[in-house]
């Protein structure tokens, strides 16, 4: 009998640590770009992207981002791309983690996509060494839009949000506090012109909040690769957020 108790413990044990490592695997920590999925609380399916900076250590806590994607037809990975083409080589040099999810409703500026984001932000920090006083969040267009109006519900979430070529609505606008804003917009944008969000910025500034605007010149709104440089402009301005 003792020896049968034995055996099923042992067998327990295995169990267990079969699942642990099982689930352990699932959460790369290897360099590079993987593909992953979320299920989320409404048992929907979002697929999002990570990105694992080379000196990543499960010892130190590093910065994470939290990257939306311009608008389209969303086919599977659809975020990946936008990782690859803007946030990785203009990022990369702040060592973080970056994520870059579907959008699973269409907008990024909505209950559903909002309620998604949060969860994989708090999915990464269950799994991954994050520095919590070093999370980001920012966006191009739609995805810029959706970096307004998550950034205005969830400022304590945030210690920066990066709006790229993106607008506000008048209510992100009177709801948005205590995250500093670093806005970046081209002059010869055709599709969400410049003054308007240079108005936005001037209100906000009129309240002393901590806002940047970077006005471009010669960039249409599609030419996503050429925003990798202004971009990148910004980790001066984290690292000194992040000081203070």
């Amino acid at each position: 009998m003792k020896r049968i108790v034995i055996a099923g413990l042992m067998i327990v044990f295995i169990i267990i640590s079969f699942r642990s490592n099982s689930m352990a695997s699932d959460f790369p920590t290897k360099k590079g770009i993987h593909k992953m999925t979320l299920t989320l609380e409404n048992e929907n399916m979002m697929r999002y992207a990570i990105y694992i900076p080379k000196s990543y250590s499960p010892e130190r806590a590093v910065p994470l981002i939290i990257a939306l994607h311009y608008g389209g037809r969303v086919t599977p990975y659809y975020g990946k791309a936008f990782l690859e083409i803007l946030i990785e080589p203009a990022l990369k040099d702040l060592s973080a983690i970056i994520v870059a999810p579907d959008c699973p409703a269409g907008r990024w500026d909505n209950p559903k996509s909002e309620s998604a984001v949060i969860q994989l932000l708090d999915n990464i920090k269950n799994h991954y060494a994050i520095d919590d006083k070093k999370v980001v969040l920012t966006g191009f267009s739609m995805g810029g839009i959706g970096t307004w109006y998550i950034a205005a519900r969830h400022p304590e979430l945030f210690s920066a949000a990066i709006p790229i070529s993106a607008t506000a609505s008048t209510e992100d606008i009177s709801m948005i506090k205590d995250i500093p804003l670093y806005v970046i917009h081209s002059k010869d944008d055709e599709v969400i012109p410049y003054k308007p969000v240079q108005a936005i910025v001037e209100q906000l500034k009129s309240r002393e909040y901590p806002v940047e605007i970077i006005i471009l010149n010669d960039i249409t709104h599609y030419e996503t690769y050429r925003f990798v440089g202004p971009l990148k402009k910004a980790i001066p301005w984290l690292k000194k957020i992040w000081e203070r």
